[in-house]
């Protein structure tokens, strides 16, 4: 693999592609998407125009609290790819999978760039597009903003890596400097690109210590903070709210949450059939330990071929993308595509090293540990295809429910026992095109869900069968 990088380069670039849009079929064949994130993206540009969307999207402003998000160039990219949702899904999800695909690229171009072998730096990318620490984010166009800021983070970081041979010229600092910035405007987790300055510091260092100075990356870590320090002080108005409790409680952090959320994102790559962490509380108690310990094992292997330093460089690189949200009360998966990094070099380092000392074992444990993670990337690649499989015939049934009721409402009682609720929710909840005069047309009479519109006699009463549809509630047994 090593050579065949080295001297055709392209060709490994366009199989490492191939390899992302083969290994993503099935989001690519889902006729249907995650949540109402991308389809309120959807309506309000067929409502309102692209260039309205645009001004409403694409604009900086620091937002009321936190959770307020301040992302224009997510929101454009997330735009682009919402026109095709309703006449051409596949396009649309074929935006998320070459975002991931590009990410690929740029990984092992960095690493290239750093000094990595061509073989460790390709298995580093083959894990990576295989990881299901990344499932989510390629999957869920609305999280395509988890894809965007690692993009931009590691254009910068490859400036950073040539420090140690080439110092930091005057065109490396302005590289730096606008790479972190369009990181910072793609999503906020990119306050972290200073801890990846002393990150990538700290591993030159451990493997070559030999004429090292902290001299460039004390400057280039001063440069990564300057953007970090103005969009914090731009924002400064709206976290002072999200600390004092003044926000949606999803957003609002709290120092009781860490631990909690530090043991789930270790846990969750070898929990094979977890897809949400919010599903984490209803699993058995031995299952997180056993996918704790199988995590652990793989820092025990970087410990005893590389030494405990890089072990150590291993658990910082895995939680560095992680800390921005791990106070808040529920983070989701799709926050893992940046630990995606640390993870797949850690098993292509463990090895091609493994491999080439001859120590077995080793090599056994990292390929045992790269077959569970293909299964769980596709364990959650499935439901999010079932998902969106759910939501469009629900929205189909919707949508012809509409077309004939005059009242112009349509009420779900409490579905059958295997519907499932929770998407058809999703599928509606706080879309422009299933609201008129800012009230609901679709009203939920099920647990947990308070209506929010007086539905009247007249409202057609639809029951949600097992496969999603919508049936009149006196042709459906109770």
């Amino acid at each position: 693999m090593g050579h065949w990088i080295e001297r055709k380069p392209l060709l490994a670039a366009c199989t490492l592609v191939a390899l992302t849009l083969a290994a993503h079929a099935v989001i690519l064949a889902a006729p249907g998407f995650y949540a109402n994130d991308e389809w309120q993206k959807f309506d309000h540009i067929r409502l309102h125009g692209f260039a309205d969307f645009a001004r409403a999207y694409g604009t900086i402003r620091p937002g009321p609290e936190f959770g307020y998000p301040m992302r224009p160039l997510g929101f454009l990219e997330q735009g682009f790819a919402a026109q095709w949702m309703q006449s051409a899904p596949w396009a649309a999800h074929l935006v998320g999978v070459l975002n991931h695909a590009l990410v690929a690229l740029t990984f092992v171009w960095v690493l290239r760039r750093a000094g990595v072998a061509a073989k460790t730096a390709g298995l580093a990318g083959v894990f990576f597009v295989l990881s299901p620490l990344t499932t989510m984010a390629t999957g869920w166009l609305a999280a395509s903003f988890d894809q965007l800021y690692l993009l931009f983070l590691l254009l910068a970081a490859a400036a950073i890596v040539k420090l140690p041979a080439s110092g930091l010229s005057l065109a490396r600092g302005v590289w730096l400097l606008l790479a972190t910035a369009a990181a910072l405007l793609a999503k906020e987790t990119a306050i972290v690109a200073p801890g990846g300055v002393l990150l990538v510091a700290f591993l030159v260092r451990s493997a070559h210590p030999a004429g090292f100075t902290w001299r460039p990356y004390a400057a280039a870590f001063v440069i990564a903070l300057v953007p970090v320090i103005a969009y914090l002080l731009f924002r400064a108005p709206a976290i002072a709210a999200s600390l004092a409790g003044h926000a949606d409680p999803a957003y609002t952090p709290g120092v009781g949450n860490v631990p909690q959320n530090a043991w789930r994102f270790f846990a969750f790559p070898f929990r094979l059939k977890l897809v949400e962490m919010s599903a984490a509380v209803f699993r058995s108690p031995w299952q997180p330990l056993l996918a704790a310990a199988g995590h652990m094992m793989l820092i025990v292997a970087v410990g005893r071929l590389f030494g405990p330093r890089f072990a150590w460089a291993y658990g910082a690189g895995y939680f560095l993308f992680l800390l921005p949200v791990l106070a808040l009360p529920n983070p989701g998966v799709h926050c893992l595509y940046g630990a995606a990094l640390a993870m797949s070099l850690a098993m292509a380092a463990v090895l091609t090293k493994a491999w080439a000392t001859r120590r077995y074992g080793w090599a056994a444990l990292v390929l045992a540990a790269g077959g569970a993670l293909l299964a769980h990337d596709f364990a959650i690649q499935r439901q999010l295809f079932a998902t969106g499989q759910c939501q469009t015939r629900f929205l189909e049934s919707v949508d012809a429910a509409l077309a004939t009721t005059p009242a112009g409402i349509v009420v779900v009682p409490e579905p059958d026992a295997a519907a499932s609720t929770r998407i058809a929710i999703r599928a509606v909840s706080a879309r422009e095109a299933y609201e008129v005069n800012g009230r609901p047309v679709v009203v939920f009479d099920a647990p947990g869900q308070q209506a929010s519109a007086a539905p009247g006699k007249d409202a057609l009463r639809m029951r949600m069968t097992a496969t999603c549809a919508l049936r009149p509630e006196a042709a459906t047994s109770r």
